[in-house]
């Protein structure tokens, strides 16, 4: 469930509600009173919480999964185990999810400080903490002991630094849990919405992003990245990392320990990235894609499909790097032949 820290939940709702709320059916009218407490993944979810299945994808999933109530499609019904878990039906599970998400964590005004205070009177700070010119620390912020926070630099509420920290000027920090001797340079924005939509008739709808950004300690960010909070998991930084400038991490994307990610890669939204990865500059990585551990990805690649650990991959489309190399030879020789 969405952190408390950074999200006020409303409701309980009863399916009817919710259902009436996403234009979704009750499969078995006489669980129209069972009460909903949350929204949740499928491995998190518990009796009162409710969760989505789109495809058949996920149901081995929700096979193992103990959540109240589920939204689906007829066609996911027929094949899914049931055990009295309650079912609404929908066309669209995602954005009838979406829908149900904003009804328990609808906007709301989540401002920085208190009573107009750039330090809000409850945010804890830790002994010799530096503060900059115009920084702002949101309520309930906790930040460690030494810890340096540049000039302008925003922490929004409910945020977590850890003892040690280097944060540069104009940096923002919202929606995350950050652990100690982390260093984030100047520009870098931490924990914004993840680039959620879903096409309907009516043209695209934003999913609402509930999630939060996990930085463990010794991790390195550089200037003017952007790592975005999950959609309702976490978005992860492993121990020891180290992200060169203008990278972009998606939403719920998890990056292994002591991995090094050149300038300007682009990381789409729920990749899985071992330990001690090295992805090159310019480096592209399309979304769901699972990097093994120790992967060698050079620059200016494109990943589209699984790279299975201790892989050296080049080209775009991404193909192991022999492999590019003698296609590279191919066409050279070819090239010399008409020539």
């Amino acid at each position: 469930m969405p952190d408390s820290r950074f999200y006020h939940r409303a409701g309980p709702f009863t399916l009817m509600d919710l259902a009436s709320r996403c234009n979704a059916a009750l499969a078995e009218t006489n669980m129209s009173d069972r009460v909903i407490r949350d929204i949740s993944t499928l491995d998190a979810a518990g009796s009162d919480d409710i969760v989505y299945v789109s495809d058949a994808s996920y149901i081995d999933a929700f096979s193992a999964s103990k959540g109240g109530a589920c939204i689906t499609t007829q066609d996911c019904l027929s094949k899914m185990p049931i055990n009295g878990c309650a079912i609404l039906v929908a066309a669209d599970p995602r954005l009838a999810f979406a829908q149900i998400s904003a009804a328990f964590y609808p906007p709301a005004d989540n401002p920085c400080s208190s009573a107009g205070d750039s330090i809000a009177p409850d945010s804890i700070i830790g002994s010799n903490v530096e503060l900059g010119s115009g920084v702002v620390i949101g309520a309930r912020a906790e930040i460690g002991s030494e810890t340096r926070i540049g000039a302008n630099a925003v922490v929004g509420p409910g945020v977590v630094l850890g003892p040690g920290c280097a944060i540069g000027a104009n940096v923002t920090i919202s929606h995350a849990v950050i652990g100690s001797r982390v260093a984030i340079a100047p520009g870098t924005q931490i924990g914004q919405d993840g680039f959620g939509f879903l096409p309907t008739k009516t043209g695209l709808k934003k999913v609402p992003q509930l999630g939060r950004v996990l930085i463990h300690d010794d991790v390195d960010i550089g200037a003017n990245c952007a790592v975005d909070r999950g959609t309702l998991g976490d978005t992860i930084i492993g121990a020891g990392t180290k992200i060169d400038n203008l990278v972009q991490i998606g939403h719920n994307t998890v990056i292994g320990n002591d991995c090094v990610i050149v300038a300007h890669v682009g990381i789409s939204g729920s990749c899985k990235i071992g330990n001690g990865v090295v992805i090159g500059g310019q480096a592209g990585l399309a979304n769901h894609v699972v990097v093994g551990d120790g992967a060698q990805i050079a620059a200016k690649s494109g990943i589209m499909r699984d790279v299975p650990a201790g892989a050296s991959v080049m080209g775009y489309p991404a193909k192991p790097i022999r492999q590019f190399w003698r296609d590279v030879a191919a066409v050279s020789r070819l090239t010399k032949r008409t020539n």
